[in-house]
């Protein structure tokens, strides 16, 4: 047991001068690592490094704040146009650059130089902010307004292309007129219908009878059984069938009846092109028919009519006087007739057949000269 006491009572006294010797060389340590830190150096290098960290992060953070920003501006459905204080373009958003076809490349370029091809737009900037104010430029029409903003920021111009709207919107009253129309002509036409009927049967009678003026009368009652006859169709209820159709086919059948009527003699008429669509062969044909027909009456004798055929669309190209913007809509109104003798359903009875097919009419004006009749499905 004498062992044992000893080795207890020599680790009773080693014990607590290991304890103390650990304590100190742990202080050593310590106070080693607190006199690196106090190094004017390393703790320069210490910020150093701290800064560039947080300017990385900040940095980063800058880059997806600008992503974030373009990605909004190119979500925008109209044209965006900011320009800055030193009359820089400091934004031009996707469909700003689409609409003006520039390049993503713009951001920083002198203004004026950027928008020398578009004067409309370098007097927009000029206005003050307020109301959206439409324009014409380009053969387009534009909606365009001055955005309130602060000095510092610059000028912001928002615009849109509005051209097809706007047709559209008149497309649209064209068709509601159009039923407002033809429900009014079909009772009118079926009373004129009947006293026709009584007309022709008397004029049959006296030219029976040997009258010189039966003749006459005969001629003046089939001229108007002809109008009646197209007051009917604009307001007989269409059922048009959708079918798979070759537009060059309907389109040279066309052409090869024109050619038989005296309207087509001594004017060329062509077709180039092949393309199909789906629509009703019955109702296009006979839209056909009118359109070609008026582009004869507008081409002189000598001229050229061309029926010009791609994909889902058929342009009929004459060589008349042209047309303006206002009378292209207006030819496409019910009893709205350019000619002293027209009946003014030629046009708008196109329109109507198309329309129920799932086609549009429009008429726009050459720069060569005429008018071009476009059909698009």
């Amino acid at each position: 047991m004498a062992p044992l006491s000893h080795v207890l009572a020599w680790l009773a006294l080693v014990l607590p001068f290991a304890a103390v010797l650990a304590a100190f060389v742990l202080l050593l340590v310590r106070w080693s690592r607190l006199r690196r830190a106090a190094d004017p150096e390393s703790l320069l290098l210490t910020a150093v490094s701290g800064s560039l960290r947080e300017r990385g992060e900040l940095a980063a953070s800058l880059g997806e704040l600008r992503t974030v920003h373009e990605r909004i501006l190119d979500a925008l459905p109209t044209g965006l146009l900011w320009v800055d204080q030193r009359q820089r373009v400091a934004a031009l958003n996707r469909h700003g650059r689409d609409l003006l076809g520039v390049t993503p490349g713009v951001a920083g370029l002198e203004a004026g130089f950027v928008l020398e091809p578009f004067p409309w737009l370098r007097e927009a900037l000029l206005q003050d902010p307020g109301p959206p104010l439409r324009l014409e430029a380009g053969g387009r029409r534009w909606r365009v307004q001055r955005i309130e903003a602060p000095d510092r920021v610059g000028a912001l111009l928002q615009f849109e292309d509005i051209t097809e709207a706007e047709q559209e919107e008149r497309r649209r009253q064209l068709r509601e007129r159009f039923a407002e129309l033809g429900e009014m002509t079909a009772g009118v036409a079926h009373q004129l219908k009947n006293g026709l009927a009584v007309l022709k049967g008397q004029g049959q009678l006296l030219q029976r009878e040997g009258h010189g003026a039966a003749e006459v009368l005969l001629e003046e009652t089939a001229d108007l059984e002809r109008l009646v006859q197209r007051f009917l169709q604009w307001a007989k209820p269409l059922e048009s069938a959708a079918e798979p159709l070759r537009l060059e086919e309907a389109a040279a059948q066309v052409v090869a009846e024109m050619k038989r009527r005296p309207v087509s003699q001594g004017r060329q008429l062509l077709v180039q092109g092949e393309g199909g669509a789906v629509g009703d062969p019955v109702l296009l044909h006979q839209a056909l028919v009118n359109l070609l027909e008026n582009a004869c009456q507008a081409t002189p004798v000598g001229g050229r009519i061309t029926v010009a055929v791609a994909e889902g669309r058929l342009d009929i190209l004459d060589e008349g006087a042209g047309l303006g913007e206002e009378t292209a809509v207006r030819m496409l109104r019910p009893f709205e007739s350019g000619r002293p003798d027209g009946t003014g359903l030629g046009l708008p009875l196109a329109l109507k057949w198309l329309n129920a097919q799932g086609a549009d009419l429009r008429l726009a004006p050459r720069p060569e000269g005429g008018t071009r009749a476009e059909i698009r499905w």
